[in-house]
């Protein structure tokens, strides 16, 4: 008979159940598509109930297995999508919203008037002021439903982080609580003292009673009731942390680099909450013995940058296999890439899409190329921010993703000016998160022994030299300026 550790991947687009071997091998999976609805244009939104369900059938129907063919469960860890927000009753479990995505931008305009405050939001949470986190949702609805203010004034409502509806319903305890690497996605949670801000609360209207318990991410959080098994759940982490993890992140200056329809840069930056210009901080995990936080970056055109030369300039199958489409050399051109705006670390949301060169315009072969290495870039860019940091070097990179194909991957190494190790790892947040499940049960000893399951396929090593590594980054920055992404 064998035991396993069972994590719930819980995304946008799907709930995804895994259970994983001693060996960290993947035995058992179940997966749930999600239905995501758009009702406005700045609008995303699903239903509560309905990820639920699908939540629970995918959980059911792996622990079925596991259970049928004479095997146990040691612990169930949860990995949950962030900055996706709810009001909902915590007397019965009913929702009295939609879960507000983490993709909406439905409270984007309530920034503005609150950007004297920017700075302070800033270095207390980590986060830039922007509509995507929880205080400007509550706003929103505090502006536009005329029900939240009823809603607020009753001791059983709850505004939280998705993934505290979620303990909720999984555990027989009915905990409502986040854990501090989801609290960490806000913009109410000072990071240094580990708790929701007053100030913080005040700025966003948001009564303190309403708020959900926030503990750390390895926690007896409750159990899940499966027929007559009582099974712990011992961990709750935001995905973005356990993909981290399931890299092998656990050190400082580790660096995890996903490569999917966006690009997720994420580094351990060890026990101290050092604020990095341009950059994203919070807690990676936590126990009660430890706090370990991460820095981090998005790249909004990633695989999403080859789906808009598909789709805008007429390049077949350019989504999925740009690698064949593109040129050898850039031949000294570069690409902007404003489709989506630009995120880490400029954070500028308008800018053209510009390609920018000597001569002619660029062929559609080249235009690719500098596509792919707009992305390595301001990957650059994001991890030289780190320079800040006293005492901090980056020691290892591992990079994961569809898009994670070898032209990208050595013109990213040839930038960084170090290796890059490659892992073809497709469930990185549900393993990171067994990882920190099966450490804090004992299902594994400690560290050391998770580190020699992380998988690595090839390693790419810089080519270049630190000249032409200099002078490609000046040009980079040089176009950045003139355009307006740089002030």
């Amino acid at each position: 008979m064998g035991s396993f550790i069972v994590t719930i991947d819980q995304g946008s687009s799907s709930t995804k159940v895994l259970a994983f071997d001693h060996r960290a091998g993947l035995a058992y999976r179940s997966s749930r598509p999600l239905k995501i609805e758009r009702p406005q244009l700045t609008h995303v939104e699903q239903d509560p109930l309905h990820v639920l369900e699908e939540t629970r059938k995918a959980l059911d129907e792996v622990l079925s297995a596991v259970y049928a063919e004479g095997h146990d469960v040691s612990g169930i860890g949860l990995a949950c999508q962030r900055s996706s927000f709810l009001l909902w009753n915590r007397s019965n479990g009913q929702p009295f919203t939609p879960i507000i995505s983490w993709q909406d931008l439905r409270a984007k305009h309530l920034c503005e008037p609150l950007s004297f405050h920017r700075n302070e939001i800033y270095q207390k949470t980590g986060l830039p002021l922007t509509g995507h986190y929880g205080g400007p949702k509550f706003l929103w609805l505090l502006q536009n439903n005329p029900e939240t203010v009823k809603w607020i004034r009753r001791k059983e409502t709850v505004y939280s982080p998705w993934n505290s509806f979620l303990l909720w319903h999984l555990t027989g305890e009915k905990v409502c609580a986040t854990d501090e690497s989801v609290a960490g996605r806000t913009l109410l949670f000072n990071i240094h003292e580990k708790s929701w801000d007053q100030e913080l609360l005040d700025l966003f209207q948001i009564p303190q009673a309403i708020l959900p318990r926030v503990l750390p991410t390895c926690y007896p959080y409750g159990h899940y009731q499966f027929k007559s098994m009582s099974i712990p759940i011992l961990c709750s982490i935001g995905d973005h942390q356990g993909a981290l993890l399931g890299l092998g992140g656990f050190e400082k200056g580790q660096c995890g680099i996903n490569y999917g329809t966006s690009g997720g840069v994420l580094i351990n930056i060890g026990s101290t909450p050092s604020i990095v210009d341009g950059l994203l901080t919070n807690i990676g995990y936590s126990n009660s013995d430890e706090t370990v936080y991460v820095a981090e970056g998005t790249v909004n055109a990633v695989g999403s940058l080859f789906e808009w030369f598909e789709r805008e300039r007429g390049i077949p199958n350019a989504s999925r296999s740009w690698e064949d489409q593109m040129a050898p050399s850039s031949k000294g051109w570069f690409m902007i890439p404003g489709m989506y705006g630009i995120a880490a670390p400029y954070w500028k949301e308008t800018v053209s899409t510009e390609f920018v060169g000597q001569g002619n315009h660029p062929s559609l072969d080249i235009q690719v190329r500098t596509g792919m290495e707009s992305i390595a870039f301001l990957i650059a860019d994001i991890l030289d921010r780190l320079g800040t940091l006293p005492d901090f070097g980056i020691n290892q990179i591992m990079a994961a993703g569809g898009a994670a194909r070898p032209p990208l991957l050595q013109f990213q190494a040839d930038l960084l000016g170090m290796p890059v190790h490659h892992s073809s790892i497709s469930d990185a947040t549900a393993l990171g998160c067994a990882f920190l499940t099966g450490l804090y049960q004992g299902f594994w000893k400690d560290k050391e022994e998770v580190r020699s399951f992380i998988r690595r396929d090839e390693t790419f090593y810089p080519r270049i030299s630190s000249a032409e590594r200099e002078t490609l980054i000046n040009r980079w920055h040089d176009i950045l300026k003139t355009h307006g992404v740089i002030d």
